[in-house]
């Protein structure tokens, strides 16, 4: 298995499927993805677009890609607990508010009558839906609303192989790494239990400042070893079982230290 940018399942409703390496800077026609919104946000007392107010390492991501790619024809909606199915601009206030089974479930009919309208409103190429568990419920029945022609592309996995798998569907590649980092880490490649990530370090500490601001795991369970994640330590095997998907008893703390020093993140001791 690697993790890069085929971490995706793939429902093609066309004969003759695009190319997985088509890119979206090169497409005439519009793209249309939808993301969860994200537990951590930029705090400021008056509104902002949801693409600036959610701080989450997606959103680090796309905001990059829209500064490398002003023109790039994609739109983007953010499935929000609070607020339901919104546009990337839509203003919003700083706010808490933790998507539920339940209220997944309750805003799923307002969702997809949305979807149905943004759908018909654009001649879309592909479709990319990068969602959790509890916010994919919310979009229940979405297949009926698909026509002929339109590629649906569905991130899965850990946080980790959905952010890579985003990348790769953005630029059509997996990330590069600049020179200094290719110095310190390779090619920037690491496997495990014959998983390969494909990261950068700033993406790896992204996934990890996301999971301890959504309460993931123990981050705390080390010994002598350790991550700094801005001022907190954590776990190695904690940031692996994050970047795969496997569980921590699944592997030896000597391979996930192996693995992030691969990746170019720090690993110290006590």
């Amino acid at each position: 298995m690697r993790i890069s940018g085929d971490r995706f399942s793939t429902i093609v409703f066309r004969t003759g499927a695009i190319a997985h390496k088509d890119k979206i800077v090169n497409s005439e026609s519009p793209y249309l993805i939808i993301i969860a919104c994200s537990r951590r946000k930029l705090f400021d007392t008056n509104l902002l677009p949801a693409i600036e107010r959610y701080d989450g390492p997606t959103f680090r991501l796309l905001r990059r890609f829209l500064r490398d790619q002003p023109s790039a024809p994609l739109d983007i909606y953010i499935l929000s607990a609070k607020f339901g199915l919104i546009p990337s601009d839509y203003p919003i206030p700083d706010y808490d508010e933790k998507m539920t089974r339940d209220r997944s479930r309750q805003l799923q009919p307002e969702v997809i009558a949305k979807l149905k309208h943004i759908l018909n409103a654009k001649p879309y190429q592909q479709l990319c839906i990068c969602l959790g568990r509890d916010y994919f419920l919310a979009l229940d029945k979405y297949d009926m609303l698909i026509k002929s022609g339109l590629i649906v592309r569905i991130a899965t996995g850990s946080l980790g192989k959905k952010l890579s798998s985003l990348h790769d569907w953005l630029y059509g590649k997996p990330p590069e790494l600049s020179r200094c980092w290719q110095a310190a880490a390779g090619p920037g490649k690491a496997s495990i239990k014959g998983i390969e990530v494909v990261l950068t370090p700033a993406q790896v500490l992204d996934v990890a400042r996301q999971a301890l601001a959504e309460g993931k795991g123990k981050p705390g369970c080390y010994q002598a070893w350790y991550v700094l994640v801005g001022d907190q330590r954590v776990s190695p095997k904690w940031v692996v079982s994050l970047l795969t998907g496997l569980p921590v008893s699944d592997f030896h703390s000597i391979a996930a230290r192996r693995m992030l020093i691969q990746l170019g993140i720090e690993v110290r001791s006590e």
